[in-house]
């Protein structure tokens, strides 16, 4: 080798140090491209040094050096390929899990070490796995309905973060929907359950309005989760002015409670409720309203439902139910609903009250009317046996009032006989003795039988309106006093639980200047016994 060969030599190693100095001032001297750069300039600056030390000593030729700056490239290109082609592989294999979705992968934390871009791009990878767990592990957790779970967007334009929260938030959305429709339908369901529960229980007790109204209200306040209630029926006044709302039946604490209370429409919160026909729905109840008692003491409810029962525009009563809490919307819809039902039994139950009652009166008339039916034939059997009995008595009076005013016209002719005429009427028949005054003075034995008596004390004193009656005594004295004799026929009770149909004759007797100085009373009895 030349002397000028060798010193361009020695110049480009020079050069060559010179470069790679340079390089690692530049702001690329953290790229692999410096380390790539830097294994290939080592053996060239190793080469010429080699060659200005031997050309220093006398070595007239260079290409002996050759073979060992080949070997030292060697090595220089294996490092290079250690460098590049294993973190390349890792690359490989891990974009290859994540293509097939297998996010669950972790790289090598010794090829993420460095500053160089392939460490970079290492570096880059983990952290696009690690987020694509995150999302994975989030669409897990809201797949299970976890629609509360937390995500954090990686940045601004993380556009796959932002569709999976705008998923979880429609989902969120949809369960919410989900919720409402599902909790709409379950009192849906609440509501047609009671209104076949109530169904079944206005079909009972159709004849007897207290009985209906206490399973009723009873059930109401179960079924309604209140605390007490009370139900309230317009009574049947035929006027207004007249009309009340009658508690018919009232339950609290699983108890049924025994008050009567009547009030005037327009009376209170109840009476208004009537007159407007409205519901009335309040949750700040006036003190001193209504309490609620328990064991443990009073207390005033949080809510009051008062609702008119009424059907076609007619009101048959009020109920009202108490509570601790507020009712929801849907039971106040339902009690609405069921008020409709009890108002129209109510009105079909009052009119089987009255139905019953005009059937049980009319059954009572025409009992009676055939008693009285019966009773009228059996009369007008008497009747006929007692008018031929009438008959024959009656020929008989007259035979004996002709015999009478035969021998008294005989003994007012002859005084003297008088007292013989007299005598034998006395003895002869049923006879009663008055004074002037009307007060009985003596009574023959006829008489006494007539009346099982053996005393004639039980009847001397008594006036004649004691014997005969005050009616029948004015209208007797009256004729009597004219010297007119005086007949009628009397139902006289003659014995303990015996009573007969008798005739009875008054006759005046006067003194000669006609002053009315005694009568006697004659008695035709057995016509008829009763």
């Amino acid at each position: 080798m030349s002397d000028t060969t060798m010193v361009i030599t020695i110049l480009a190693g020079v050069a060559a140090g010179v470069l790679a100095v340079g390089i690692q001032k530049l702001k690329y001297r953290n790229s692999i491209v410096f380390n790539i750069a830097a294994i290939v300039v080592f053996p060239i600056v190793v080469g010429c040094a080699t060659g200005l030390i031997i050309g220093v000593k006398g070595v007239h030729h260079f290409w002996w050096a050759a073979p060992f700056v080949i070997g030292i490239t060697t090595v220089g290109l294996e490092i290079i390929g250690s460098m590049i082609k294993k973190p390349l592989k890792e690359m490989e294999k891990m974009v290859k899990f994540m293509s097939q979705g297998d996010v669950a992968v972790s790289f090598d934390a010794k090829f993420q070490k460095g500053k160089h871009e392939l460490a970079g791009m290492m570096r880059l990878l983990a952290q696009l796995t690690q987020s694509l767990q995150k999302v994975a592990t989030f669409a897990d957790n809201v797949g299970k309905g976890d629609l509360n779970t937390e995500y954090t967007l990686l940045g601004d334009n993380d556009s796959l973060g932002k569709s999976m929260l705008e998923m979880r938030q429609s989902l969120q959305h949809a369960e919410k929907e989900h919720v409402i429709r599902a909790k709409e339908e379950e009192h849906r369901n609440w509501g047609t359950a009671g209104l076949a529960k109530f169904a079944e229980i206005l079909r009972k007790d159709n004849n007897d309005l207290e009985a209906l109204s206490y399973n009723i209200i009873n059930n109401m306040v179960k079924y309604l989760d209140a605390n007490q209630g009370g139900i309230f029926v317009l009574n049947d006044a035929e006027h207004e002015d007249e009309q009340l709302l009658e508690m018919k039946a009232c339950y609290a604490f699983d108890r049924r409670k025994f008050a009567e209370k009547q009030i005037h429409p327009g009376e209170g919160l109840v009476g208004a409720c009537y007159v407007e026909g409205e519901t009335i729905y309040l949750t700040e109840v006036p003190n001193q309203y209504i309490s609620i008692g328990s064991g443990l003491g009073d207390a005033n409810p949080r809510a009051i439902l008062i609702s008119p029962l009424k059907v076609n525009d007619v009101i048959y009563g009020v109920i009202e139910l108490a509570s601790f809490r507020e009712f929801e919307p849907y039971q106040l819809e339902f009690v609405q609903k069921v008020s409709e039902s009890i108002a129209s039994t109510i009105s079909t139950v009052k009119v089987n009250i009255r139905t019953n009652r005009l059937l049980e009166q009319t059954k009572l008339q025409a009992e009676e009317m055939a008693n009285q039916e019966e009773e009228l034939r059996q009369n007008m059997e008497e009747m006929q046996a007692t008018q031929e009995e009438m008959r024959r008595r009656e020929f008989e009076l007259q035979e004996t009032m002709a015999k009478m005013r035969k021998v008294q016209e005989i003994a007012e002719e002859k005084d003297h006989g008088m007292q013989q005429f007299y005598r034998m009427i006395f003895e002869s028949n049923n006879v009663v003795e008055f004074s002037s005054e009307g007060v009985i003075t003596d009574v023959n034995p006829n008489i006494l039988h007539m009346f099982n008596s053996k005393d004639k004390n039980e009847f001397i004193g008594k006036r004649m309106a004691a014997f005969i009656g005050e009616e029948a005594y004015k209208m007797a004295w009256a004729n009597l006093t004219r010297g007119e004799y005086y007949e009628d026929v009397q139902n006289v009770t003659t014995a303990p639980g015996i009573t007969k149909l008798v005739r009875q004759k008054c006759m005046p007797i006067c003194d000669k200047q006609g002053k009315l100085t005694k009568v006697l009373l004659l008695a035709f009895h057995e016509y008829n016994e009763l």
